[in-house]
């Protein structure tokens, strides 16, 4: 005989009527709804519910408003994964930089993330695309769509690697003349050009110096091009030791700094650093020895990093628009996915010069 249950909703369960997961409470929480119970709400198969969602129209316009009901109904979401699967598409697009730490990459990756939300996309973001194991065959690239990556300096078998990969490819901060993909880069060499000007009001040509992150670093030989040509149009034509090469830190300005402080070279000079960082190196080397910026020697930065406008003096830095460069990488990125067939494009942002304290003697009032 079968046992009697209290029944208080007053309802049979002989038959129970297919209920959606969201009315079922685990741990005081709604569980998620899924394709079966959407399919048993609107009384049709798991594969019409997956065409509805995927194929919409390949099923009939009665049959989709009742699985639309039945999905809005239940608080149903789509398992992007397996969606993925269906449509060969993830809705993730994937950043390749040489690292993440520092503002310069969390500001370029503000601008990509809320580029790719906006459009719909996730962001996987991997750092030290100088490896040559970033882009190679790992789980990563069977779930994204495409993949930005910064190669900021020549690497030929990590661009190899990248193109083997089979998925859509852009290069930032790459070569613009590349001419096989579409490229973000930002105009270095204008902005060093304005930067190099900016010195040459206050001192004069012979006195100029640049220092600069790796030689080989397409950012390092933009700018100092840059800082070279301006020099040369001026009638002073520079000489190799006004131009030096070594990292992007600020133990390597103030060494650099240093260094030139006991040859007696700097007193009366005008430094264009090849970042922030480098920047901050040669002031604090500066302060160190009894100089006084900008009335003793004149800085100017790169990038324009918050700490620009805090430290004393205030730097004056050639503003690069990270956030830009990132938005502009995923957007080329959506392009080439949804137009596999058009043409390679090279887009270049341009910075802006920031005159601060560093070279405004007239504005620093220094202790």
């Amino acid at each position: 005989m079968d046992p009697v249950v209290n029944k208080p909703t007053g309802r049979s369960d002989a038959s129970p009527k297919p209920a959606g997961r969201a009315a079922v409470r685990l741990g005081g929480r709604a569980a998620a709804s899924s394709i079966q119970d959407v399919a048993a709400e609107a009384a049709v198969s798991i594969a019409t519910v997956s065409r509805v969602l995927n194929n919409p129209e390949l099923v009939s316009a009665n049959t989709a408003t009742k699985v639309r009901a039945a999905i809005d109904k239940l608080g149903y979401r789509p398992n992007a994964f397996a969606q993925g699967l269906m449509t060969r598409t993830s809705r993730v697009l994937g950043i390749a930089l040489p690292d993440i730490h520092g503002e310069f990459y969390s500001q370029l990756l503000l601008g990509a993330d809320a580029e790719a939300r906006k459009a719909g996309y996730h962001l996987l973001v991997s750092s030290d695309a100088r490896a040559a194991d970033i882009p190679g065959p790992n789980l990563a690239f069977g779930l994204i769509d495409g993949l930005a990556i910064m190669l900021t300096e020549p690497n030929p078998h990590v661009l190899r690697e990248a193109n083997a990969a089979g998925v859509p490819l852009v290069l930032v901060d790459g070569d613009p003349t590349n001419g096989e993909h579409d490229v973000i880069t930002v105009d270095n060499e204008s902005g060093a050009r304005e930067a190099t000007l900016h010195l040459l009001t206050r001192c004069e040509g012979a006195k100029c110096f640049f220092v600069g992150g790796p030689k080989e670093n397409f950012d390092t030989a933009s700018r100092a091009k840059g800082f070279a040509d301006v020099l040369t149009e001026g009638g002073a034509k520079p000489k190799p030791a006004q131009s030096s090469f070594g990292e992007y830190s600020f133990e390597w300005g103030r060494g650099w700094a240093a260094g030139m402080i006991g040859r007696g070279q700097l007193r009366g000079a005008g430094v264009l650093a090849g970042n922030d960082d480098i920047a901050y190196g040669v002031i604090h080397a500066a302060r160190e020895a009894g100089l006084v910026v900008p009335d003793d020697l004149l800085v100017i930065g790169f990038d324009d990093t918050r700490l620009a406008s805090l430290i004393q003096p205030t730097l004056t830095t050639v503003r690069i628009p990270l956030p830009e460069v990132g938005a502009a990488a995923v957007r080329a990125l959506i392009h080439r996915i949804e137009d596999a067939s058009a043409p390679a494009e090279s887009v270049m942002l341009k910075p802006t010069l920031i005159v601060r304290e560093s070279t405004s003697p007239k504005t620093w009032r220094h202790g």
